[in-house]
């Protein structure tokens, strides 16, 4: 079952949620799930994936980088950071040790490298995307139709099995490069020549 399959009624939110993601619009901060969802498999899996596609994903490197954490940072929704904490405990990326770290103002977001936005309702990931758009970040939702709104990795769960797609215009964008062996196991890849996968 997906996140968005957990969620009653899509876009149908509380008051109470509409008025939180007001709040954000104007004070820059992230609204966050109020729900208090369990940490679940899939979010589990998704944290066990994230660590595998770490190694085939290249970000540039520059002046000073190495004496920095790999900060990867979560949004919208939280559940997801204490798997990826557990997972990327004692890591490193390109010589730097991983950080997780959770977000709730959008100026936090301008130094991570990874970006985890657990938020399926569409103008707040929009708002997000949009915060970040430039930054040799790579993005990653679980949400349908997360890579056609310009992030870069989306992940699905269809019956036990993770499936991924990559946005591959997208991370060309953000200067990241993509290991082919990472593209060829993609449901679907986004180019700017179309999709190609299932």
């Amino acid at each position: 079952m997906t996140r968005t399959a957990k969620q009653s009624g899509g876009l149908k939110l509380p008051r109470f949620a509409w008025a939180m993601l007001a709040l954000g619009l104007t004070t820059g901060m992230i609204p966050w799930r109020t729900d208090c969802r369990a940490t679940s498999d899939a979010d589990r899996a998704e944290a066990v994936y994230l660590k595998k596609i770490l190694s085939f994903v290249e970000w540039p490197s520059g002046p000073g980088i190495p004496d920095t954490p790999f900060r990867v940072c979560v949004a919208a929704d939280y559940q997801i950071a204490v798997p990826l904490s557990e997972e990327l405990r004692g890591i490193n990326v390109n010589g730097r040790t991983v950080d997780v770290e959770t977000v709730r103002k959008e100026e936090g977001l301008k130094n991570c490298q990874l970006l985890f936005i657990g938020s399926p309702e569409p103008r707040l990931r929009a708002r997000l995307l949009e915060s970040v758009k430039g930054a040799q970040m790579l993005t990653v939702g679980d949400d349908p139709g997360f890579v056609e709104a310009g992030g870069i990795l989306e992940f699905t769960l269809v019956g036990n099995t993770m499936q991924f797609a990559v946005n591959l215009t997208a991370a060309k964008r953000a200067g990241l490069k993509i290991g082919a062996r990472l593209l060829s196991l993609a449901q679907r890849v986004l180019t700017e020549k179309g999709t190609t996968g299932t």
